[in-house]
């Protein structure tokens, strides 16, 4: 009885589905119909989102750095809206693929990115890197909403995994924006362990000292981004232990006024390059011939400076030899 009642209602259940006429042509075109407006609505809050913040960080700038001509600003505003609408669509993409950036048997190059980014953001930079025969090349990918110490401890993991890999003693770190934070940070603990696996580093548009912006920072971290934060105030009382270039512009839109990045009191080597902005920093010739430089350089000494860095006005209104301008493109 019990198997006739089964048989019986799985008869009826397929007389039933084979009863149902599904329009296939009309599902089809309703969902191609629909995707296509997912796909308008996510590119129109894309594109809002880009000019938000593109035109939002221009206008909070002027107040931090020195007046320039409105033609200038504006090509510079175009550039950094042009650079950010063209890389920041594959940045999903590159949660999945680019630890790899490139090949070759010198001294590996560990990229850190800033914040709410990922490896995308070097692309260019490990291009034009690979002409000058750098190499073989890594992208790290951290949490960024993570605090700079559990980032710092990540990147060293991925340091070791790096070496592990290539059979080499160090590495060398190339960061923007917080990224620099990660790897100071990641470099004090290894300093405290007397284990420095970095042979050289490079810091871009990364706010050292802090930045000035007093609205909200997405991130448990937000806080030590700060000027005058634990953290930020902890790094400024330890002098450099590796070779350290940190290269930033006068017009940064996101890390102002441009002394925010400086490095040259705490033993490093400053670059300032003219009018770029935050993100196209990153996709300029002549920032990359700087890090190339920097990187291929046959032999640098990291100056004698002092535990406690200076912070007399005097001396900060007179920086060292070792900074220089630069006019990047």
């Amino acid at each position: 009885m019990s198997q006739m009642c089964t048989d019986v209602i799985t008869m009826t259940w397929v007389r039933n589905i084979a009863d149902v006429r599904v329009p296939w042509h009309m599902d089809v075109g309703q969902g191609l119909l629909l995707l296509a407006e997912g796909a308008g609505t996510v590119a129109l809050a894309f594109a809002i989102a880009v000019a938000v913040y593109v035109l939002g960080s221009f206008a909070l700038m002027g107040a931090h750095v020195k007046a320039r001509p409105r033609g200038t600003s504006f090509r510079e505003l175009v550039r950094e809206l042009t650079w950010a609408s063209l890389s920041q669509p594959f940045l999903p993409l590159f949660y999945l693929f680019g630890s790899r950036l490139g090949e070759g048997s010198g001294t590996p190059v560990v990229f850190v990115h800033g914040y709410m980014q990922n490896r995308i953001d070097f692309v260019f930079l490990a291009r034009l890197l690979r002409r000058r025969g750098i190499g073989p090349m890594f992208g790290f990918n951290y949490p960024w909403w993570s605090s700079v110490p559990k980032n710092a401890a990540r990147l060293d993991r991925f340091v070791a995994d790096v070496l592990s890999r290539t059979g080499a003693k160090a590495v060398d770190l190339v960061c923007h924006s917080m990224g620099g934070l990660v790897a100071m940070e990641m470099m004090r603990q290894e300093a405290e362990r007397a284990d420095v696996r970095v042979r050289r580093c490079i810091t871009i548009a990364t706010p050292h000292a802090g930045i000035v912006w007093q609205g909200p920072i997405i991130g448990f971290e937000g806080a030590s981004l700060r000027k005058g934060s634990k953290l930020l105030d902890a790094h400024a009382q330890l002098k450099l232990a590796v070779p350290t270039l940190s290269i930033y512009s006068s017009h940064d839109n996101v890390v102002h006024p441009p002394e925010t990045s400086s490095l040259v009191k705490r033993g490093g080597r400053d670059v300032e390059v003219e009018g770029l902005a935050h993100l196209a920093i990153l996709f300029s010739p002549a920032v990359a011939a700087h890090v190339a430089d920097f990187l291929l350089e046959p032999e640098i000494r990291v100056p004698a400076v002092l535990d406690a860095v200076s912070t007399d006005e005097e001396d900060m209104k007179n920086p060292s030899s070792e900074s220089e301008r630069a006019h990047a493109r």
